[in-house]
């Protein structure tokens, strides 16, 4: 498949930190002190001294958690791998999205394998990539629907709680509904098996979603981690104790926040308390009221020394929120580098200091490949229309307005006339303020109704040529909405599953290759 790659920067599509970030700007890495380079993953790995203790009860509990999978060898293979006392990971992660969401959550676990590849290559060490599965956050409306082929499938058993837990009842009418939506294929029988075969309605979500990431990427070794385990909780339980009784993230953060809002909006404030509890059907806020933490939706109350008992006793029963989730998997896991979105880079960047006063080692963060499909007809006709590649990220009206006026057999701007307009009138006005200095103002307001009509007649000018072009203007939408359906980008909405119904498993490692997270740009894929 013919690629094109563009600067992040040339399609206006990325916010300033995410620019700011793959260029290296000193600003930034104050935030973030680790390129995401070569030298960013050296210096990470020389930072990483996991006590052997933690490696095996994380060992442990991977091994307990794939043992429902048959695993591939490959991961066979990494688990035992992780267990050497010098092995690392490369982690990315999202929530629980239905037949694993849009296209940029494949992306991202592509991502985390080929940099571990080249990790292990660069560093001389293992180095394995890990998926973290969002279990225990709790935003059904993001994890409930997957939009297949323009057809949205949406399940309506998501319930409240943290999602991992979630049971599928009901799911097999939706899996029947994607298997339908993701039309004729080489490998749609093959797609239709894995989804059949995942999303059982004797499954929780989470162990749905740990199939059917393994079917898809397990030959390529990647793990899969649930931190919604109690074994993996009782090492993050210090962690959590610091925080009820300092709170550490609301003075580290809040401390970032003031120097990022210099130059960037600030993602997310943090809370006194930055810990949920967990109960059944519930993922809910603690605060602070008075000498009591009361859990919020009315969940229990206690003191503090109830609480710290609580969490020692318990651990599996809290969870960290957005803020410190990221510290919870740099516990325990050996990370060297996490691979996210511009979103997560958003509130990453709000960190450095919340691991420094947890004594936690900060892995590099790589932005995730962002990238678009066309299809070779429209590739064509783009093309066909004097366009680039860059001129794709424009607004449809700007293209219009472009291919219009320039293949128009008559002139659309009035530029000229414009100029002669103003010579015009800055000569009346010197002519009437020399008679009478309180004209010039009314000089002026002529002018302007004047330049104003013109205006007018270049607008009338443009809808004829755009009318004369009307076949030109009709591919530039269905381009456009082909590109960037509802207006965002193809990998915000759209499923990886046609993909893989019309190419088979061989279009993971060939969009993997297609993928360099140490490629900081934009990756422009032309199908046949």
């Amino acid at each position: 498949m013919p690629v094109e790659r563009l600067a992040y920067a040339d399609t206006g599509r990325f916010a300033r930190p995410v620019i700011d970030h793959l260029a290296n700007d000193p600003f930034i890495r104050e935030f973030l002190d680790l390129a995401p380079d070569h030298d960013g993953l050296r210096r990470a790995a020389e930072r990483v001294d996991f006590d052997p203790a933690k490696r095996a009860v994380l060992c442990a509990a991977m091994e307990e958690q794939h043992a429902a999978l048959d695993p591939h060898p490959s991961v066979r293979e990494n688990l035992r791998r992780l267990r050497d006392p010098r092995a690392l990971t490369i982690t990315t992660g999202h929530q629980l999205c239905l037949f694993t969401g849009p296209l940029y959550v494949p992306y991202k676990i592509l991502n985390a394998i080929r940099l571990a590849r080249e990790a292990s290559q660069l560093l001389q060490r293992p180095v394995v990539p890990v998926f973290w599965m969002a279990t225990e956050d709790h935003d059904a409306a993001e994890i409930d629907h997957a939009v297949i082929n323009d057809r949205t499938i949406r399940w309506p058993g998501a319930g409240g709680g943290p999602v991992g837990r979630m049971p599928l009842r009901g799911i097999a009418e939706q899996v029947e509904e994607a298997i339908a939506a993701l039309g004729p294929g080489e490998s749609t029988a093959h797609v239709a098996h894995l989804l059949r075969e995942a999303y059982r309605e004797d499954r929780t979500l989470a162990e749905a979603t740990r199939h059917f990431v393994h079917a898809l990427f397990g030959h390529l070794g990647l793990l899969i981690v649930d931190g919604d385990d109690p074994a993996l909780k009782r090492l993050f339980a210090p962690t959590m104790t610091e925080e009820l009784l300092n709170q550490i993230t609301q003075r580290t953060v809040t401390y970032a926040n003031e120097r990022i809002k210099e130059r960037y909006a600030v993602q997310a404030h943090a809370r006194e308390i930055n810990l949920f509890h967990l109960r059944t059907g519930q993922r809910s806020r603690i605060t602070m009221e008075d000498a009591h933490f009361q859990v919020l939706d009315g969940g229990p109350r206690w003191l503090l020394d109830e609480l710290l008992t609580q969490v020692q006793e318990h651990p599996e029963a809290f969870s960290p929120n957005v803020l410190l989730r990221p510290v919870y998997q740099a516990t325990i896991l050996p990370d060297i580098a996490y691979i996210g979105g511009g979103g997560e880079l958003a509130y990453w960047i709000q960190l450095r200091w919340l691991f420094q006063a947890l004594q936690v080692p900060m892995p590099a963060f790589f932005l995730r490949t962002s990238a678009a499909t066309l299809s070779a007809k429209h590739r064509q006709q783009w093309e066909g229309m004097g366009l680039g590649a860059r001129d794709l990220f424009h607004s449809a009206d700007t293209v219009k307005a472009e291919v219009a006026s320039r293949t128009a057999g008559f002139r659309t701007d009035l530029e000229q006339e414009k100029a002669g307009l103003k010579r015009l009138y800055a000569s009346v006005s010197q002519l009437a303020t020399a008679a009478d200095g309180s004209l010039k103002g009314s000089v002026a307001a002529r002018e302007q109704q004047a330049i104003r009509g013109l205006e007018r007649i270049e607008k009338g000018l443009l809808r004829a040529a755009k009318h004369d072009q009307a076949v030109a203007m009709q591919r530039i939408e269905a381009i456009h909405e082909a590109l960037f359906p509802a207006g965002g980008l193809q990998e915000r909405r759209d499923s990886f599953l046609p993909v893989l119904a019309a190419h088979g498993l061989a279009a993971v490692e060939n969009w993997m290759e297609i993928l360099d997270p140490l490629d900081p740009t934009f990756v422009l894929v032309s199908e046949p």
